[in-house]
């Protein structure tokens, strides 16, 4: 991010009186200039609110951390050094690197570690939301997330950007590189919003990090991190993401590093020489050489270890590490008061990445129910489910698949099963274990929620032939929050408005709250209760109800079975597992 030197009179005598006054200046003008303490002045823009016009102080991209390049990649980032001059911040910035910007010739492309600021009271004291972009830790950028829904309330929004993919996760278990470097990222934008919000409005000890999908996973990260420093944030709002899906933390993060490695040609003998060898490699080397990688994983037998896209535990600084040990093996919980959910077909995505990398987009055809028991089982193990697995694909017949349906075996008919399984082993099962474990070491700080408000429709699984009517997919809530479509009509609106009032409520009072909305209850027992977020929401008891929610909209809520009727399909699926047992 260059600085920019500005020379007209007008903007010279704003930014002489800011200088003399320590503070935000200009607030009427086209052009604010805000001094932030002793690091330098930031020019920024103006824009308006989508419901009510209110005006909004834009400044896109700001340096929170140097790039971290040369001995510094791979690396927790270093505080940016004070600027000279007025530092251009009216358009939006580089993105971090990734696979859609590698056709850009940009020699500076790892200096990416900004963040944008919007605010509408550059005086004021209000709470501020640091929001982290999703992604599965490889693509992003805070430019999609803009403020026009948000600031309809009396908040400050800061969208923050971090290192991705093999820049941001690559760990070969030295203290070279690591791992986790895209998560002190994340905390050093929360010490610089520490440090530096007020000169925006903002309130340093008010602050409610939040974000969807890899950007939940960071959240959660950042609640179970001893090395977070405390008061940083006061609440917290997971999206569809968690620290307990099975993928988030590195099965193996040497081993993927080193074939990394040697797709880049760094087949060198000794990890001093492959660290070397990774720290000189090109950003466009890298970035491929994870994709290609990560499609080598999903098509080969067993679990996917992907590296280079997941959090690192223990490592080379032993107990000082980031992650010292899993959060399941801690007896630590950040005492803030947080909001955990998800949405009704989060599967769909995650089925897709199969679909796309180890079926190659096409569709199977079963010979018989065995081959589609074998493929429930391995979309069993893809998915993290590695123990029990015969147990498991049992359970998952009797709870989301007819008689008829396993006797047909018909792959197009049956794929919403492969949604409901993909979904709860790869999100919902760990985000509900999270949300359970925080809510019994906290009792009255903790809110569950499943969003099933369809929508305009969103194109996170392009090419995937077997999307049905009402789906309500990974990230679908973003567009109620942020302004990322404009298609919201006036039933939309409503719904938008809704989900603004409880998050930015949340962020002010610690109680998610809207205009018209039943009290929303806090987790008081295992699974419930939760909200249904819909238009208006609904309170409801045992999210277990919400596992199956793709096969329910497929055919319609099933009719409790009798007794007969489950003992008669628990001893076909007991027959069929051990007539496959005796074939092996």
């Amino acid at each position: 991010m260059a600085s920019v030197q500005l020379s007209t009179a007008a903007v010279l005598i704003v930014l002489a009186i800011a200088s003399i006054a320590g503070t935000s200046v200009a607030q009427d003008d086209q052009t604010p200039v805000v001094r932030i303490g002793r690091l330098g002045s930031v020019m920024g823009t103006m824009g308006e609110t989508a419901w009510t016009g209110r005006p909004i102080y834009k400044f896109f991209n700001v340096k929170y951390a140097e790039a971290p390049v040369g001995r510094n990649r791979f690396r927790p980032p270093r505080s940016v050094r004070p600027w000279t001059g007025v530092m251009n911040a009216t358009v939006p910035g580089r993105a971090c690197p990734q696979r859609r910007t590698l056709s850009q010739d940009d020699p500076d492309a790892e200096d990416c570690l900004t963040l944008s600021i919007y605010s509408n009271n550059l005086t004021g004291n209000r709470p501020v939301m640091l929001y982290v972009h999703g992604g599965a830790f490889v693509v992003g950028s805070a430019e999609r997330f803009g403020p026009e829904y948000l600031l309809e309330k009396d908040i400050v929004l800061v969208v923050i950007q971090y290192r991705l993919g093999t820049l941001g996760f690559l760990s070969t278990g030295t203290k070279s590189i690591p791992g986790n470097a895209a998560m002190y990222d994340v905390m050093e934008s929360l010490e610089w919003v520490s440090r530096h919000i007020r000169s925006f409005g903002g309130n340093p000890r008010e602050v409610t990090i939040f974000g969807e999908s890899a950007g939940g996973h960071a959240v959660s990260a950042m609640l179970h991190s001893p090395r977070v420093r405390e008061g940083l944030f006061k609440r917290a709002i997971i999206q569809s993401g968690t620290l307990f899906m099975p993928w988030v933390i590195c099965q193996d993060p040497t081993e993927g590093a080193y074939e990394i490695a040697s797709i880049i040609g760094c087949n060198m003998t000794t990890p001093a020489e492959i660290d070397r060898c990774l720290k000189n490699a090109s950003v466009r080397d890298l970035v491929l050489a994870q994709d290609e990688h990560k499609k080598n994983e999903f098509s080969s037998p067993g679990y996917p270890k992907v590296a280079g896209a997941c959090i690192t535990v223990g490592g080379a600084y032993g107990n000082q590490s980031f992650m010292p040990v899993h959060p399941r093996e801690s007896t630590y919980f950040r005492d803030v008061e947080i909001i955990f959910g998800m949405n009704s077909q989060e599967g769909l995505i995650f089925f897709n990445e199969y679909f796309r990398y180890a079926l190659n987009s096409q569709p199977i055809e079963f010979d018989s129910h065995w081959d589609f028991l074998e493929f429930l089982k391995t979309v069993n193990i893809k998915f993290g489910s590695g123990a029990f697995v015969d147990a498991v694909v049992g359970y998952e017949l009797l709870s989301k698949a007819t008689w008829e349906e396993m006797d047909r075996a018909n792959f197009s008919e049956i794929v919403p099963l492969f949604i409901d399984v993909a979904g709860n082993l790869a999100l919902k099962y760990g985000s509900v274990e999270e949300a359970n474990r925080f809510a019994r070491a906290l009792p009255g700080q903790v809110y569950l929620y499943n969003f099933d408000y369809v929508g305009p429709p969103s194109p996170v699984t392009p090419g995937f032939p077997y999307d049905f009517p009402n789906t309500v997919g990974h990230g679908d809530e973003l567009k109620f929050l942020f302004p990322m479509s404009n298609v919201l009509n006036e039933e939309h609106t409503q719904m938008a408005k809704i989900m603004v009032g409880l998050w930015t409520s949340f962020a002010i009072t610690g109680k998610p709250q809207a205009d018209n909305v039943m009290p929303w209850p806090t987790v008081s027992r295992p699974f419930g209760p939760y909200f249904r977020l819909v238009n208006p929401p609904e309170q409801k008891e045992y999210f277990v109800n919400e596992l199956t929610n793709s096969v329910e909209k497929a055919r319609g809520p099933r009719k409790p079975s009798s007794s007969s009727q489950t003992s008669a399909l628990l001893a076909h699926c007991n027959d069929l597992l051990l007539k496959r047992s005796n074939v092996n």
